[in-house]
């Protein structure tokens, strides 16, 4: 081979590391915003139902349309279960960011809609035991094993300095607590690197609630005390 076809040779490779550069954080784009879309349709559907109202049918129709999410579909006597989730796979194996994961679930009984739940959460490790995440439980009505702690029909049952928020409500809730319950912040599913550590993070409106919530508590004006000590991004 001569040394002008060596040079350009030479010419073309380093043409070509942009042009591949190029399409593989295209595709990386297209691959966040496809999983971010798949979680946030998913989260549109589930938090539509009502529960205590909407049939089976109706969830029946939910599974045909995210089929490609759905983990789980089980049935036992009167009951069934189903369940969705999303994984950020490629970005986490690529090392772009933690662990992120969407999940959704929907307990049927007697062929309505009996219980919701919804858990969007990323290994921060800003936590030894759990991931920072948001979690909303919907109840027809509050379960047994929970009465004692329950303050219906929209509550907070999440240990003040944890990772993450828990909200629960009951069908008894009205459309703002419902809507402040189900407002997750999807963007914790895709974000490239560190943070959503904070469970205002994930579910931003809900978190407000909570600390309106803890201030009438023991906690006093701003609700955390000393926790989250860097919660001024939290607006």
């Amino acid at each position: 081979m001569s040394s002008m076809s060596m040079a350009s040779l030479r010419v073309l490779r380093w043409l070509a590391l942009p042009v591949i550069l190029f399409f593989f954080s295209f595709g990386l784009v297209v691959y966040a915003f496809v999983i971010h879309e798949s979680a946030k349709s998913i989260l549109k559907d589930v938090s539509a139902l009502r529960v205590g109202v909407s049939s089976i049918g109706r969830v029946d129709a939910l599974v045909a349309r995210h089929k490609g999410a759905l983990e789980e579909k089980s049935c036992h006597e009167n009951r069934c279960f189903f369940s969705f989730e999303v994984y950020n796979t490629w970005l986490y194996r690529l090392k772009l960011e933690p662990v992120a994961r969407f999940h959704a679930s929907v307990v049927v009984d007697d062929g309505t809609v009996h219980s919701i739940h919804i858990t969007l959460s990323r290994d921060t490790r800003v936590f030894p035991t759990s991931p920072s995440a948001g979690i909303t439980d919907e109840y027809e009505r509050v379960p047994e094993r929970l009465v004692k702690f329950a303050d219906p029909p929209y509550w907070f049952p999440t240990p003040v300095g944890k990772p993450y928020l828990n909200v629960a409500l009951t069908a008894e809730a009205n459309a703002i607590q419902r809507e402040h319950a189900y407002s997750y912040s999807l963007t914790c599913l895709i974000k490239p690197g560190g943070g959503c550590d904070l469970p205002c993070d994930y579910l931003p409106l809900a978190w407000h609630d909570w600390q309106a919530a803890l201030e009438q508590q023991s906690f006093g004006v701003g609700g955390f005390g000393p926790y989250y000590p860097n919660r001024e991004r939290c607006k």
